[in-house]
């Protein structure tokens, strides 16, 4: 057991883990993993899911909610807590988002086809819902 949790503090030291993450990297390595290990982890706060999405939503702020959804529960966050950070993160708004790639590509109303499209693929990227891009794009191109 010593070995597993000195090898466990020596994963930790270079990054966060979660739970499932660290009990699946311990697992493949030793087979199996005593439940006191990840206890005593996570007893001295070494071991953190709520720390480890917090750091993971704010080093993406770009992203939508909905893709930082689905890495988060690829992670082995679970789905309330990943709910509960996600509607509590400050990101910036499609809105906000769209005008800084928009200003960034140097880009004037009204959007060329190939543009918009562009526009669209960038934003779909970043895991923001494809209807309320589509609107937005819409309106943009409306305005002029």
């Amino acid at each position: 057991m010593d070995e597993i949790y000195l090898h466990a503090l020596k994963l930790l030291q270079r990054r966060d883990y979660t739970v499932a993450q660290l009990s699946q990297k311990l697992e493949t390595k030793f087979g199996s993993v005593p439940e006191d290990v990840i206890v005593q982890l996570l007893q001295k706060k070494f071991l953190d899911d709520r720390r480890f999405a917090e750091n993971y939503v704010s080093r993406r702020r770009n992203r939508g909610a909905t893709i930082l959804r689905e890495e988060l529960a690829a992670r082995g966050v679970p789905a309330s807590l990943a709910e509960e950070i996600l509607s509590s993160a400050d990101r910036p708004s499609l809105q906000e988002v769209l005008a800084a790639r928009i200003k960034d590509w140097k880009l004037r109303p009204p959007l060329q086809s190939r543009d918009a499209a562009r526009l669209f693929r960038a934003l779909a990227r970043l895991g923001y819902e494809e209807e309320a891009i589509r609107e937005e794009i819409e309106q943009l191109h409306e305005q002029q």
